[in-house]
């Protein structure tokens, strides 16, 4: 594992899903300590360019893994232009290395699909695992929207408790202990949604929780977990943004041909039309502070580990 600050965010490299899991399994579940797993994407990053807290909640993470192909791209890219010479025609140069490395994600996709680490493909591989060894899992957050991105009402049963029952369905014998949505991710709510987590450990004859998944949009979600991470014994902490819509099928993962090119993101984007100011954070936003950044200040003094 290689951890580079992609423009002041830490983000950690050269794992796949097994060696992440490993990781958690092993290491995070086993010391005693409480500990956040981050997720972070390009939105991650660029948010946390203005919001210092956030970027220290990432930076200060147990772990830190690439979701989205383009940190892992933006990962590549200023490896790349390490190698350039530093003269006037740098800025071309880096221009046109960025477009390669770019057009190469295309070409040799498998190659940086690898290291890429969803949150959704996380929480999935997690619920599987506690279906093999018996982990506890609790489920906080998720409401649906329509698509101009409005609360809608669910009915009798709250998001997180339909991907509970989905997960059950999907892997026989997770031990998914708890979920609720019923509790907004303002500070003002923290002492209630507590409270109700630990009396359903009670009613479970429990005192720890392995997973705790988080669903409050990323940003809030991490802000949430640090705020309450001592109050609540979970081992392992994960912001996991709009995992629970995927998993109740709000909205589909993209079809191959979708997955095949690195263009998931456009796929949600039409399904969900609301998230189109979140998506251009993504792109182009990110990729231009990454080329700002590279020909203002030098990749060669980015922050390493």
């Amino acid at each position: 594992m290689i951890s580079r600050k992609i423009l002041g965010v830490r983000v950690d490299f050269g794992l796949n899903m097994e060696k992440a899991l490993d990781i958690i399994e092993n290491n995070l579940l086993n010391d005693g300590k409480n500990h956040i797993v981050c997720t972070t994407n390009p939105e991650f990053v660029v948010d946390a360019q203005e919001d210092s807290d956030f970027r220290k909640i990432i930076n200060d993470s147990s772990l830190s893994v690439p979701d989205g192909i383009g940190v892992v791209l933006a990962k590549n890219y200023l490896n790349a232009v390490d190698t350039l010479k530093r003269n006037s025609l740098f800025p071309i140069m880096a221009f046109f290395k960025g477009v390669r490395v770019g057009i190469s994600s295309f070409i040799h996709k498998d190659e940086v699909k690898e290291e890429r680490i969803s949150g959704v493909d996380l929480t999935y591989e997690i619920c599987k695992l506690s279906s093999q060894k018996g982990y506890t899992i609790f489920f906080l957050g998720g409401r649906a929207k329509n698509a101009v991105g409005n609360f809608i009402d669910e009915g009798d049963k709250d998001m997180s408790n339909k991907a509970a029952d989905i997960m059950r369905d999907k892997y026989p014998g997770v031990n998914i202990v708890g979920a609720t949505s019923s509790f907004s991710r303002d500070s003002k709510d923290d002492e209630k949604t507590v409270d109700y987590i630990k009396k359903v450990m009670v009613e479970k004859g429990i005192n720890k929780i392995d997973f705790l998944f988080v669903a409050y949009n990323h940003l809030h979600q991490e802000k949430w977990i640090m705020r309450n991470k001592d109050k609540i014994p979970a081992k392992v902490s994960i912001g996991c943004g709009g995992t629970f819509d995927f998993i109740v099928g709000n909205c589909s993962l993209p079809p191959d041909i979708y997955a095949k090119y690195n263009l998931g993101w456009l796929y949600r984007l039409i399904k969900q039309p609301w998230r189109i100011k979140r998506i251009i954070k993504a792109f182009p936003i990110f990729p231009m502070k990454v080329y700002v950044y590279s020909i203002s200040i030098g990749s060669n003094n980015a922050q390493k580990k």
